[in-house]
C-alpha cells in the first residue's frame, strides 16, 4: 500500500491529521509554560500572552466598588498654583492638605502609592504625619530591593520613615509590579500571592476586610475596561472638590506617566493588554479590585491543559480530515471563531483561563492545511469504487470457482473477475462463437433487504439496452438475462480495449483501457488540448443522444469512459436512469467532485453537463476535481495556452455552480465544442 493510498484511507487519514494537530498543540504548549526571569517577572510565551491579552479585551467585568484614583498628572505639574516640577518630590504640605480633606469627608481607606523614604522635623513632615493620623485607614508604600525576589538570597524591604509609618499604624505594602518581556503586567505580584511578601494592593484588601485565601495562589490580573475602570481625577482638581465628595470612597493616590505611549520609556510606567501605558498606581487599583471582588484570573491546571490540547487536536483533526479544499477552510474558520468565543465566554463566566490561541492559531490551522494537502480519495456515494484483484495464471474455466460466479451456460468466464462494484462483479467472457465480451452480474443480496433498488437496476438496463445499440459512442449492451431464482441477473457488453496488447495469451491479465488510465500515462497527467476536444465532442454527442432518449447517465468521469477499438465510449451504465424533473429526484448518486454542488442533485440533464465539463477540466489540466477551477502555472505558460483559454471558457460555463448559468442542454454545449474545434483547426 502506497503512502498516497494510506493518506486516503478512511481511518489512517483522520488519524494522521489528528496526530499532527495534537503534536502541534503540545509542542507549542510546552514552550509556553515560561518561567521566572532574572528580575522575577514571569513570561508565558507569545501565544499564552496573546491569549491573555485578547481575553482581557473581551472578558471584562464592571467595577462596582466606590474607588477613586487621584493621579499626579501633567495638568497638576503644570498648575501654577501648585508649582511642582517632574523629577522632584511632590510637596508634602500638598499631600497633608489633600489627606486632611479626605479625613474631613470620612474617607474609609487611603492607599498612598508614593514612597516617603526620608523625614525631617520640618513643618511639612509634621503636618503630613498629623494628616495621616486623622485618616480611618491608610496604607503606605514600601520599596522592595530589586535583588530581593523569589529565589534570591537577599531579602530587604525599605519601609517609609518612622514618623509616617507610626502615623499609619504600621500599615504598609510593597509597591512592586512584575511585567513580562514586553513590559506588560499580566500577573499579581508576588506570584503566587501573597506568600512571603505583602503587596500594596494585598494590604489594602486586608484592611478592607476582604475574604482572602491563606494559601498563596497564582493570580492573573483581570483588567477593567476603559469604560469601567476606577474613576480617576487629577490631583489639582481633587484639592478643589466640594466637601463630602470623597465620603465612603476608597482613594488611591499615585503618579501618572508623562506620556501614554508605550514606546516612550519612563520610570513607574507599564503596558496593559489594551496597548496603552499607565502608571503603577492604576495597576495597583486593578489588583485591589481583583482581590476584594474575587475576580482575579486563574490559569487552568497543567494536566487539564495537556488533556484539552490532546482532545482538541483529535476532534478538529478528525473533523477537518473529511473535508476538501474550500470546505475545509470554511469549516476551519468556523471552528476557530466558535472555539475563541467559547474560551472568552469561559473567562467571562468563571475566573479561569487557558492559552486558547494554541488551538485557534495552531491546532486548527495545522489540521486544515493537512486536510487540503492530503488528497481525498475519489468516492462514489451509492456504488462502491471498483476493486481489482491481482491476476492469476488461470485462464478459461468452465467450473464455477468463485462462489458468486453466475450460471451463464453460453459463456466461458475467466476467473477472477477483472472488476467489482458495489452491487456486482464483471468477468471477462467468451461466447459460443469465440468473441470476447464483458459479463456483469448484479446481486440482489448487495442491496440489503429492500428488493426495489434491485428491480430498478434491472429496469434501467432494460431501458438502456435498445438505446445503446443506436449510437456508436455508447457502450453496447448485447444481452440481458432474466432475473434468476438465486437472486441475480447479468448482462453482456462489448469488450473495451485492453491495457496490455498481449492479453489474449493470458486472459486473466485483461484490464480495460479507460480514460483515467490514458490520462495517467500522459505527460503531467493531461492530454493534448486537441485530443481533449475530440474526446469530449464524441462523449457529448453520446450524452445528447442519451438525453433525447429520456435517460441520464449520472456518473460521468474518466474511469467510466472505455476505449473500444480506439474510440471513447460512455460506460458503467449501472446508474443510467430516466430523466426526472428536479423536484422528483430523491436519491443522490454519482462520484464526489463530478457531482454539482449541493443542494443540486444528480439525475438531471444539468447534472450530466456539469460532470462532462469536469471531465474536460481533469483531462485538459491534469488536476483532480477538488482543485477546480485552479490552473497550474505550467499550463498557463506553455505554448498553445491561447487554445486552452477557449476550452476553459466551455469548462467554466459547464461547471457553473448555478445551474441557471450552465449550458441548458447538451446540444448547446456540443455546439460550443464544435465552434472551438473549428477555431482550433480540428477536423
Amino acid at each position: 500500500m502506497t503512502f498516497k493510498t494510506l493518506t486516503q484511507h478512511k481511518i489512517f487519514r483522520p488519524l494522521l491529521v489528528a496526530t499532527f494537530s495534537v503534536a502541534a498543540g503540545l509542542i507549542l504548549w510546552s514552550q509556553n509554560h515560561g518561567g521566572y526571569r532574572d528580575n522575577g517577572a514571569y513570561d508565558g510565551g507569545p501565544l499564552a500572552s496573546a491569549s491573555f491579552d485578547y481575553l482581557s479585551k473581551f472578558a471584562i467585568r464592571t467595577n462596582k466598588e466606590p474607588v477613586v484614583l487621584i493621579v499626579i498628572d501633567n495638568d497638576s505639574y503644570n498648575d501654577p498654583e501648585l508649582s511642582q516640577a517632574r523629577g522632584q518630590p511632590w510637596a508634602r504640605e500638598l499631600h497633608a492638605k489633600l489627606l486632611n480633606q479626605l479625613a474631613d469627608d470620612g474617607c474609609p481607606l487611603v492607599v498612598m502609592d508614593i514612597f516617603f523614604r526620608y523625614a525631617e522635623n520640618s513643618p511639612a513632615d509634621i503636618a503630613l504625619a498629623a494628616a495621616l493620623r486623622r485618616l480611618t485607614n491608610v496604607v503606605l508604600l514600601a520599596k522592595q530591593n530589586p535583588a530581593a525576589l523569589p529565589g534570591s538570597e537577599i531579602h530587604k524591604t525599605e519601609l517609609p520613615a518612622d514618623i509616617f509609618l507610626n502615623a499609619a499604624r504600621t500599615n504598609w505594602g510593597i509597591g512592586w509590579l512584575s511585567p513580562d518581556f514586553d513590559n506588560t503586567v499580566r500577573r499579581h505580584w508576588p506570584f503566587p500571592s501573597s506568600g512571603e511578601y505583602t503587596s500594596l494592593a494585598w494590604k489594602a484588601a486586608v484592611v478592607s476586610h476582604a475574604h482572602l485565601p491563606r494559601q498563596p495562589v497564582e493570580r492573573w490580573l483581570r483588567y477593567y475596561g476603559s469604560d469601567d475602570r476606577s474613576y480617576a481625577i487629577s490631583y489639582r482638581l481633587a484639592l478643589h472638590k466640594a466637601p463630602g465628595f470623597f465620603k465612603n470612597k476608597i482613594v488611591f493616590i499615585g503618579n501618572q506617566p508623562l506620556n501614554s505611549l508605550a514606546s516612550y520609556t519612563e520610570e513607574d510606567k507599564f503596558k496593559t493588554p489594551f496597548d496603552e501605558a499607565v502608571g503603577g498606581a492604576e495597576i495597583q487599583v486593578a489588583e485591589y479590585l481583583n482581590l476584594v471582588n474575587n475576580e482575579a484570573l486563574v490559569r487552568s491546571d497543567w494536566i487539564f491543559e495537556a488533556l484539552l490540547f490532546i482532545v482538541t487536536g483529535c476532534v478538529f483533526g478528525i473533523i477537518l480530515s473529511f473535508f476538501r479544499k474550500f470546505a475545509a477552510v470554511g469549516v476551519a474558520v468556523g471552528c476557530m471563531i466558535l472555539f475563541g468565543i467559547a474560551a472568552i465566554s469561559l473567562s467571562c463566566v468563571t475566573n479561569y483561563w487557558f492559552p486558547w490561541l494554541i488551538v485557534v492559531g495552531a491546532q486548527i490551522p495545522v489540521a486544515c492545511v493537512l486536510a487540503i494537502a492530503l488528497p481525498l480519495e475519489e468516492r462514489t456515494q451509492v456504488f462502491a469504487p471498483v476493486k481489482e484483484r491481482p491476476p492469476r495464471d488461470k485462464t478459461i474455466v468452465v467450473k464455477p470457482i468463485d462462489p458468486e460466479l453466475p450460471d451463464a451456460p453460453d459463456y466461458e468466464l475467466v476467473d477472477p473477475p477483472f472488476g467489482e462494484g458495489g452491487f456486482g462483479k464483471v468477468w471477462l467472457a467468451r461466447n459460443a462463437i469465440g468473441q470476447w465480451q464483458a459479463l456483469k452480474v448484479i446481486y440482489q443480496s448487495k442491496f440489503g433487504n429492500d428488493p426495489r433498488p434491485f428491480d430498478a437496476e434491472f429496469r434501467g438496463i432494460q431501458k438502456y439496452k435498445p438505446v445503446s445499440e443506436q449510437h456508436p459512442a455508447l457502450l453496447r449492451v448485447e444481452l440481458v438475462s432474466k432475473k434468476k431464482p438465486d437472486g441475480y441477473f447479468y448482462y453482456v457488453m462489448e469488450l473495451g480495449d485492453s491495457r496490455d496488447p498481449n492479453w489474449e495469451t493470458q486472459p486473466s491479465l485483461y484490464k480495460p483501457k479507460d480514460l483515467e488510465f490514458v490520462r495517467k500515462q500522459a505527460e503531467n497527467r493531461r492530454l493534448p488540448i486537441h485530443e481533449c476536444v475530440r474526446i469530449t465532442i464524441v462523449l457529448a454527442e453520446a450524452l445528447d443522444f442519451l438525453h433525447r432518449a429520456g435517460l441520464t447517465h449520472r456518473d460521468i468521469k474518466p474511469p467510466n469512459v472505455i476505449f473500444v477499438k480506439g474510440r471513447p465510449k460512455l460506460a458503467d451504465v449501472g446508474l443510467v436512469a430516466a430523466v426526472r424533473p428536479l423536484d422528483q429526484v430523491q436519491t443522490i448518486v454519482g462520484t464526489l467532485g463530478y457531482m454539482p454542488p449541493p443542494p443540486e442533485r444528480t439525475g438531471t440533464v444539468q447534472a450530466d453537463i456539469y460532470a462532462l465539463g469536469m471531465l474536460l477540466y481533469v483531462i485538459s489540466t491534469g488536476s483532480d476535481p477538488q482543485y477546480f477551477p485552479d490552473l497550474a502555472t505550467t499550463l498557463i505558460e506553455r505554448s498553445g495556452h491561447a487554445d486552452f483559454i477557449r476550452v476553459n471558457a466551455i469548462i467554466l460555463k459547464a461547471c457553473q455552480p448555478d445551474c441557471a448559468l450552465r449550458y441548458q442542454t447538451t446540444e448547446e454545449m456540443l455546439s460550443a465544442l464544435h465552434e472551438t474545434a473549428k477555431a482550433l483547426g480540428i477536423s
